[in-house]
């Protein structure tokens, strides 16, 4: 089967053959002519003029043809350019099935629908990448051997305190941490993964150093920046809460140890020994048993279900009076609920009672002689606000941040002798902080204190 430019060839000689036959057939009539048979020239013209016809029209049709043909050409190359530099979607290639161009055209279709399949599946994975990078708690880095670098999140910036964008900028001239390019720089020179905890301001961040080989094998590093600063102060606290917590349980059963051994070795021979040691064995392990519910409560708090019961706050406050009766009597202490009567709240009433129980009871604890505890609260739009208030010894205020720290006692050589485990205020702390509540505390020495509690109404 010929192709197109060999049909046009053939078409051409064909034109020309005609040409050359009608130029005869012309010849051929001017010399009739001479011999006067009219009817014979007439035919002769007639035959000439239609071969000069078919001739003409032949050349226009192959003409349209070629011309129809080149602007597919153009047009496909056009496409093929398009799908290659710009890689976006354009129009299909429309064609009559039966040209004899339209295979390709269904070719360059198909690629076409293909390449713009693949772009969408690309921007759906780029799209799914940024909102990973702008959400992920950790700051990322990429950055070239030219250090400059090319990728970065929000999180970086925050980490970095850089205010504008870090993209497109060497990073020695918008990082001022000096520990932090010197891991950059090992990283790039010794073409090696890193990892440390690096001081940037107040926080300690958890720095990997990444160096790798990217698909058109250039070398970049990746650098990962997670924010350890939380996570090291609770771990912190733990270990402080440990060594507390051994410290404070192994002081009542060293007396309740050395007593009993006294006892063994003969003191029990003597009544008034004998009572005396006993009582402070007694003492002491009621004080263990306080300590031990004490490290439990704090250990079940974020495990405890909020479940949310009506209940009356005045009766509350009431019995938690009358439980305290013993406190009360040995300072002769003046107990004033002004809660209202008719106030019922909706909270969680086991939490609820153990807040105002440790309140209450510390309030009375370190109060003075003759002193007295208030305790009111008030209803607002949205939330419970009620207050503890005491005319006991005070907290200086260079104690007052520390008050709600685990095991944590006010100057010990004034409350020696008030019993307690120092456990109690940091319970209210992390109780309120679960029902996403504020505590607040005003204290002044030698006055007294107040401790403010705000709760979300439920």
């Amino acid at each position: 089967m010929m192709n197109i430019d060999e049909l046009i060839q053939s078409a051409k000689r064909f034109v020309l053959f005609w040409f050359i036959y009608a130029a005869i057939i012309w010849l051929i009539l001017w010399l009739t002519s001479l011999t006067g048979d009219q009817n014979v020239t007439l035919k002769w013209h007639v035959l000439v003029l239609l071969s000069m016809i078919l001739a003409g029209a032949t050349t226009l049709a192959l003409e349209i043809q070629r011309q129809r043909r080149d602007a597919h050409l153009t047009l496909f190359i056009e496409k093929l350019q398009d799908l290659e530099t710009t890689h976006t979607h354009t129009a299909h290639v429309l064609m009559h099935p039966d040209d004899s161009l339209a295979p390709l055209a269904a070719a360059i279709n198909s690629v076409q629908h293909l390449n713009s399949k693949r772009i969408k599946i690309m921007q759906e994975q780029s799209s799914t990448m940024e909102t990973l990078m702008e959400n992920m708690p950790l700051g990322v880095l990429q950055i070239t051997p030219e250090r400059k670098i090319i990728q970065a999140n929000d999180q970086a910036s925050q980490l970095l305190g850089v205010q504008h964008s870090l993209i497109n900028q060497h990073y020695d001239n918008v990082i001022k941490y000096h520990r932090l390019m010197e891991l950059f720089e090992q990283a790039l020179k010794q073409k090696k993964k890193f990892r440390e905890l690096v001081k940037i301001d107040d926080k300690t961040v958890d720095v990997s150093v990444v160096y790798y080989e990217t698909r058109e094998r250039h070398f970049e590093l990746l650098v990962l920046l997670y924010d350890m600063t939380e996570v090291i102060q609770m771990k912190d606290m733990q270990t402080a809460f440990v060594a507390n917590a051994s410290h404070e349980l192994r002081t009542p059963l060293t007396s309740i140890s050395g007593f009993t051994e006294t006892l063994l070795n003969g003191a029990q021979e003597d009544p008034t020994d004998r009572q005396q040691f006993l009582e402070i064995i007694q003492s002491e392990t009621k004080r263990l048993l306080d300590l031990t519910d004490d490290i439990l409560t704090l250990a079940k708090v974020p495990e405890r279900a909020n479940t949310l019961q009506q209940f009356n706050m005045s009766e509350m406050v009431e019995k938690i009076f009358n439980a305290k009766a013993e406190i009360k009597d040995n300072l002769n202490l003046t107990l004033k609920n002004e809660v209202n009567d008719t106030l019922v709240v909706n909270q969680n009433k086991s939490n609820f009672e153990q807040i105002l129980t440790n309140l209450i009871g510390n309030a009375m604890k370190y109060n003075r002689q003759d002193g007295s505890v208030k305790v009111s609260a008030m209803v607002t739009a949205n939330e419970l606000v009620f207050a503890v208030k005491d005319t006991g010894l005070g907290i200086p205020s260079d104690e007052q941040n520390r008050i709600f720290e685990r095991f944590y006692r006010v100057d010990k050589s004034r409350t020696k002798s008030i019993p307690g485990t120092g456990l109690g205020l940091a319970i209210v702390n992390d109780l309120v902080e679960q029902a996403q509540g504020k505590i607040e505390l005003t204290s002044q020495v030698g006055v007294g204190t107040t401790i403010t509690v705000t709760l979300p109404l439920q």
